[in-house]
């Protein structure tokens, strides 16, 4: 029993490997023979027929109306349509493998090895062609805005890619090796419940670890990386929306997560409604989500200790550290609006997809289930949560034991239907408690359709070299090996239910960096990426481990030099005792941060006065506790809870109000409430103001209530921390507003 243990491990990690037999008929042959046809007719396709469907797609005309300040729109219908062909290239590829009974016995035997290495050998060139971009590519004013000096960003050092390969080299050696595998799978690889309990306490240590840097104080954040104050303004006010009475998808619309605030306001009342309080409930889900991975991980490799070995470099790549210092950093884990807000979601997920894929139960009940997660997915964010649906459908197909027939695919289409619409049920109840409302859709997508549609903020691809490729082509490896397991039978159910699931949700997810095409946000990429590096490599262990090397053995060495660049983010391990210095170090105040909580109201009387007053006349300013009021600052819906206010702005602050229409969304949820004051930040961008005085607001001046006049009006103005000043507007229709009635 003891020696049965490793040799079960690695048959799981070999993926069934002597299921069929080998040579011209194997599935892994015929992908390799499709793969350079089926890049020709994609690169074809994305070439000529980019630019009409992209016309196809486009409105006739812009949506939205673009405040001035908001800068120039950059619509991308061709790159977005582009990048839907491209979508269509892994499934052209395991549709042509899956053909390979029909036609790969026509291939003389003679061409099949020199047609296999071919394609490998290009990947490779690739690989080392887009690594060498990322030295070349340089992002000007197209990325930073004019006048910003061109730099240069390179994710992976030349150390780095040193080690990988030498951890890809002896890695395959040593799977070359009848001894080290027998010695490996004895050591590493035999299972039990005591070595699961401990692997699975290294994993939630190492988690929250890793998890230490993103936790900040109150006291502490004035010291943080500028990016990390900025973005945790906009988190952390959904959150406050909440908590200050707004409903996510009925009264206001969430940039990241429309669900997660609900489940975040929660301790936040219960503990204090600080930023200590709200970064570690946020670094929880996060280490929540992260541990579902490794669930994943496990499932997929059958051995505890095999996940280990991969969790802990997905974990290190999944929270890339993006500036800063190794102590004092700003991270992919640190940017909340990836996780846990968009990520969390799809993970959990994972776990539960994968959970199903290795019990291998077919019920209703337990799909129905898992599609109302997916659907709760979706409602929370549509970018990741439709990527995320799909990726659970997709491994549900990959993994099936036998092809699903049309009665099976349309069982799984109803299921798919029903679990979407409890998950609107659900949210439906949640909403018609607390708004007495049916959810809108219409504001999951607002956002996006802002982008995608309107054009805004969005940046060109750099070039069709660099590291993005190499994500994209590691998500499209990922759907054809699944393919490939799926046709040979594989016993792992598991492994390719999961490849599949890897790729088709980062596929999905990717759309993000394809309309805004940072260099930074590629980043935000590396989690999704780093999970299919992870299964993809379970897989090349199998491949490499085989008896006799196969003709498929270069690609196995690039995944695994792949996985070993991810293996290396482990050199970015915080000490625990660095992050706890960290968070007692005192508040250095600086000309640009005076202030330790530059996000916290204000707490002089005379400014938290302006801006709690409600104009009742022309002269005459009232305090009314609950009474409703637009706050567009960034952390709004937080000043309005403090000041025993209602923020009635569906948007979290002025940045958030990027078109005209927004605008005026805001002055009708205002006057809809009975409020008729607006209180924005100063300095701010100006273009807002002639919107608001052509909707009848005048401004607040040391002589009173005044028509805006640009260049002559004068507001009075107060300091505030974060934003520098407040202005105030009223609305000169209803100087008695409602609300003081």
């Amino acid at each position: 029993m003891a020696r049965a243990a490793p040799e079960a491990a690695v048959a799981s990690l070999r993926g069934n490997a002597r299921a069929h037999a080998r040579g011209a008929q194997d599935a892994a042959t015929a992908a390799w023979l499709c793969a350079i046809p089926c890049a020709a007719v994609a690169v074809l396709a994305i070439l000529l027929l980019g630019p009409p469907l992209g016309r196809l797609l486009s409105p006739a005309r812009n949506p939205y109306t673009f405040l001035a300040d908001a800068g120039t729109p950059h619509p991308e219908p061709t790159e977005h349509a582009r990048y839907l062909i491209a979508l269509c290239a892994p499934l052209l590829g395991a549709l042509a493998t899956a053909a390979a009974p029909r036609w790969l016995a026509r291939v003389p035997e003679r061409w099949v090895a020199p047609l296999v290495v071919l394609p490998q050998v290009a990947l490779g060139g690739v690989v080392v062609a887009s690594i060498v971009a990322q030295y070349r590519d340089r992002f000007g004013s197209v990325y930073l805005g004019p006048g910003q000096v061109p730099f240069t960003l390179r994710y992976f050092t030349p150390a780095t890619l040193a080690v990988a390969a030498l951890l890809a080299a002896a890695t395959a050696g040593a799977l070359r090796s009848a001894r080290l595998r027998r010695r490996a799978a004895a050591a590493l690889l035999a299972d039990s419940r005591a070595r699961r309990l401990v692997v699975g306490g290294l994993v939630v240590v190492a988690t929250a670890i890793w998890m230490l840097h993103a936790v900040h104080s109150d006291l502490e954040i004035g010291n943080a990386p500028q990016d990390v104050r900025y973005h945790l303004g906009f988190t952390l006010d959904e959150t406050f929306a909440v908590i200050d009475g707004r409903t996510p998808l009925v009264n206001f619309t969430a940039q990241y997560g429309s669900l997660w605030p609900f489940v975040i306001a929660a301790p936040m009342v219960a503990f204090g409604k600080t930023v200590l309080t709200f970064t570690v409930v946020l670094c929880t889900i996060t280490a929540l989500a992260l541990l579902a991975v490794y669930g994943v991980l496990r499932r997929a490799s059958g051995s505890a200790t095999a996940a280990l070995l991969l969790y802990l470099p997905f974990l290190a790549t999944s929270l890339f550290q993006i500036g800063g210092t190794l102590q004092n950093r700003s991270s992919v884990g640190s940017y909340y609006a990836n996780f846990p807000l968009r990520y969390a979601a799809p993970f959990f997920l994972a776990w539960l997809t994968a959970r199903r894929l290795e019990r291998g139960r077919d019920g209703s009940a337990g799909a129905w289930l898992l599609f109302t997660v997916a659907g709760l997915a979706l409602l929370n964010n549509g970018d990741f949560g439709v990527a995320a649906l799909g990726a659970s459908v997709a491994a549900l197909l990959w993994a099936a034991p036998v092809r699903p027939g049309r009665t099976a695919l349309l069982r799984l289409a109803g299921l798919v239907a029903a679990g979407i619409a409890t998950a609107f049920a659900l949210v439906s109840v949640l909403t018609l408690v607390r708004a007495g409302s049916l959810p809108q859709p219409a504001r999951l997508v607002d956002y996006a359709r802002t982008y995608a549609v309107g054009g805004f903020a969005l940046m060109p691809i750099p070039g069709v070299l660099g590291v993005h490729l190499l994500v994209y082509l590691t998500y499209v490896a990922a759907i054809l090996v699944a393919t490939v397991r799926a046709l040979r039978g594989a016993s792992n159910r598991v492994l390719t239910g999961m490849l599949a699931w890897a790729g088709v949700f980062g596929l999905g997810a990717g759309f993000y960096w394809v309309g805004r095409s940072h260099p930074v946000a590629l980043t935000y990429q590396f989690s999704a990426w780093a999970l299919a590096l992870a299964l993809l490599t379970v897989a090349a262990v199998g491949e490499l481990s085989a008896p006799r090397l196969r003709r498929t053995a270069i690609g196995a060495v690039v995944v695994v030099f792949g996985f070993g660049v991810a293996a290396c983010s482990l050199a970015q391990t915080p000490t625990p005792w660095g992050q706890i210095q960290r968070l007692d170090a005192p508040f250095a105040p600086t000309e640009e941060v005076p202030e330790a909580d530059p996000l916290a109201p204000s707490t002089d009387p005379a400014a938290r006065r302006f801006v709690a007053t409600l104009a009742d006349g022309p002269n005459r300013f009232v305090y009314k506790r609950g009474a409703p009021v637009a706050i567009l600052l960034t952390t709004g819906h937080r000043v309005a809870d403090a000041l025993g206010l209602v923020n009635v702005s569906p948007y979290t602050g002025i940045g958030s109000l990027q078109t005209v229409q927004r605008v005026e969304a805001t002055i009708a949820a205002l006057r809809a409430a009975g409020g008729n004051t607006v209180v924005l930040p100063d300095p701010l961008d100006v273009s807002i103001l002639p919107v608001l005085a052509r909707d009848g607001f005048e401004l607040v001046t040391p002589l009173g209530l005044r028509p805006y006049v640009p260049g002559r009006t004068r507001p009075l103005e107060l300091p505030w921390p974060g934003e520098g000043a407040v202005i105030k507007w009223v609305d000169m229709r209803h100087l008695h507003p409602g609300a003081l009635r």
